[in-house]
């Protein structure tokens, strides 16, 4: 019989029945079992090398665990870790400034601390973690570091655990009533005013604990972005590899614009305290001096992120299936090997420094650093301050700012890749960007108008000289002792507060406060102290400035103009030096960025908003100060000529690094290869 004609043959070539279901079929006692993998099914690679490549926690390695064992699965967790990450520390974190500075009294300068501490911990272990932490169970200590930064969450919730904000609403007694007659009353008031915070209450005390935390966070975060992309990197392959580490950083940068969303929503709506206080009785909303918001409820959701991130990332084994432990042969090294290795380390740095376009590359680097790290701390200040935003509209700006700039990081490696620029190419590019971006800078003039504060920036009255705060239309009211809490009067002037306005009666509509029978803003308007003109409204005067619709287009084309460079500065770092030194180049780049740019940007742009400060509040018997009102003029032009110098300044240094680059025998010229 042929074999086309046999029963069971046709049956298993028609795929209907299995063999031992199909009736044509006789078991016997000498059959063989053998089961044929198909060939569209992979079968991973196994090493008889005695490491346990199974997904699980302990001995506890179940068959459902290894379903998630698989590279895919890792990157979901990784985007989730570097979403929070970016949502915490750059995100909430810098969202939060304005809040801090106003309830524990910190100057722009030192509450730049804040930001900048969380690469003084990244600086502090990731030659330690890179290092050491490439030679263990990579998945477990990025797991480790995200329990970490759980830790930096809650450190940053401490504050408030531990303080109450009591807005300053003794200060308002001499606004609305004159020092009365009777000595006794007059006393009792006194007391009142006697509660003003005394010496010791300084909030400065916890800016050194948030510090910490950011510290903290920095620690937690280096393992994901060292150990974490060479975890994925030697478990994928190479083209793979490459979209999954992109997708982590994408996420960083998503985390980063969600945080800034969240962050303008929890101060417009929550107040600080409202865990504690009925917010509904409040006297004052969003608007008022005396308002901080809740910048502390996003950290409970990161800290409760970060642990549960932890938990799936800590069952990873250190090598996954299908891939075999790369031998270091560093691990085995003696004594002799070890002190030959500090040698050539120390002349590979000395290498690299002599090396023109490799330092000027970092110097253009640094100084772009510096426009973001800076932007990233005090966008969210100076769009609040500058252009009157409510906190939440201010966050929506802000995280689309930076989504928008993330598309430059990818627009940079687009033009490299189709204009296949070599190490000239690349530093000209930069040049143009870092110039294109300082001429964008200058939109920043377009700032809205000073405040006509009535006593520091226009008289009383056109009869009288600029002579203070203090005038003869204030009556018996008694205004020295008053805290800055402004009042717009019905004349489109600011005062310093209602009794500086000789308001003698207050009364509420919902949140607003309102005085009447206002002396002052009577003289000015030339009627009756109880005409209904005479009355003010608690806050700033509105400008109706429109200048924001000029400035935030070029802001936007301007952060997404300067980080087109960022991917063509790492790729001609990378083409600049020897093979044998791209890592430790990589490396010692990221220690410049820090050092010169992530770290001192805030402080710098913090220490240009102090300078434009036009009234401090400072506590009794401290140094703690706040900048209770700013120069709108001078912090746009403050403002402006740090962009436009720290821009032009890069487009100098990427210049001199691709005249280096031009020089060099080894280099290609602008254009293709």
């Amino acid at each position: 019989m042929q074999g086309q004609e046999n029963q069971s043959y046709q049956g298993y070539t028609n795929g209907e029945k299995p063999t031992y279901d199909n009736p044509a079929y006789v078991a016997d006692t000498k059959d063989v079992s053998i089961s044929v993998r198909p060939k569209s099914e992979k079968r991973p690679k196994q090493f008889d090398d005695g490491i346990d490549r199974r997904c699980g926690y302990g001995k506890l390695k179940a068959g459902w665990m290894q379903v998630f064992n698989k590279m895919s699965f890792f990157v979901v967790w990784a985007f989730i870790l570097c979403f929070l990450e970016g949502f915490a520390v750059n995100g909430i974190g810098s969202a939060a400034l304005p809040s801090i500075e106003r309830q524990f009294q910190l100057t722009s300068t030192k509450s730049a601390l804040i930001p900048s501490s969380q690469d003084i911990g990244a600086l502090i272990v990731v030659l330690f973690v890179s290092f050491l932490g490439g030679r263990y169970h990579k998945p477990f200590i990025v797991a480790t570091g995200s329990v970490i930064m759980a830790v930096g969450s809650f450190l940053f919730i401490v504050p408030h655990i531990a303080d109450t904000y009591t807005p300053a609403v003794h200060f308002m007694i001499f606004q609305i009533y004159p020092r009365h007659p009777n000595p006794s009353v007059q006393q009792l008031v006194e007391e009142e005013v006697a509660l003003a915070p005394s010496c010791g209450s300084s909030g400065e005390k916890y800016l050194g604990v948030f510090m910490v935390a950011q510290i903290v966070h920095g620690l937690g975060f280096t393992p994901m972005f060292t150990l974490g992309t060479v975890y994925i990197e030697e478990n994928e392959d190479r083209s793979t590899a490459a979209v999954y580490i992109g997708l982590t950083y994408a996420a960083a940068a998503l985390g980063v614009a969600s945080g800034f969303f969240a962050g303008g929503q929890l101060t417009e709506k929550l107040f600080v305290d409202f865990d504690r206080i009925d917010q509904e009785s409040l006297e004052f909303n969003a608007r008022d001096q005396r308002w901080v918001g809740a910048w502390w409820v996003g950290f409970i959701i990161s800290a409760v992120g970060f642990l549960l991130i932890a938990i799936p990332i800590y069952g990873y084994p250190k090598h996954m299936l299908g891939n075999a432990p790369i031998d270091d042969p560093k691990q085995n090294q003696d004594k002799k090997r070890i002190k030959q290795t500090i040698v050539s380390f120390f002349k590979d740095l000395l290498r690299l420094i002599k090396n023109p376009v490799y330092m000027f590359i970092n110097l253009g680097g640094c100084t772009t650093s510096l426009i973001i790290s800076g932007v990233s701390a005090f966008s969210f200040k100076f769009l609040s301050e500058q252009y009157q935003l409510s906190f939440d509209v201010a966050g929506y700006l802000i995280g689309g700012l930076i989504l928008v700039g993330a598309v430059g990081m990818v627009l940079g490696g687009v033009l490299v890749r189709i204009f296949r620029l070599e190490t000239i190419g690349m530093t000209r590019l930069s040049v143009l960007v870092s110039l294109a971006s300082a001429a964008l800078g200058t939109s920043l003039l377009a700032g809205c108008p000073n405040v006509n504060l009535v006593g520091l920036s226009v008289p009383y009255s056109d009869t009288r000289a600029m002579n203070g705060y203090i005038d003869t239309c204030q009556g018996s009211c008694d205004c020295t002792s008053t805290s800055y809490s402004p009042v717009c009067g019905h004349d489109k002037s600011m005062y310093y507060s209602a009794c500086h306005a000789g308001c003698n009666t207050q009364s509420s509509i919902g949140q607003e406060t309102i005085y009447g029978n206002c002396s002052c803003v009577a003289n000015r308007l030339n009627v009756s102290v109880t005409d209904a003109d005479a009355v003010a409204v608690l806050g700033r005067c509105e400008d109706n400035c429109t200048n924001l619709k000029i400035v935030a287009p070029c802001l936007y084309i301007a952060l997404l103009v300067i980080l087109i460079s960022v991917t063509p500065t790492s790729m001609a770092t990378l083409r600049c030096v020897d093979g044998d030194q791209k890592s430790f180049a990589l490396g010692l780049q990221w220690l410049f960025l820090r050092l010169l740019g992530m770290i001192p940007g805030p402080i710098l742009v913090g220490a240009v908003l102090d300078g434009t400060c036009e009234i401090w509040t400072e506590l009794p018997c401290t140094s703690s100060k706040f900048c209770m009102m700013y120069s709108l003029s001078r912090m746009s032009t403050g403002v402006m000529l740090w962009w436009v110098i720290v821009s032009a300044s890069s487009a100098i240094f990427y210049f001199i690094a691709s005249v280096f680059a031009s020089r060099n025998k080894n280099s290609f010229t602008l254009g293709s290869k």
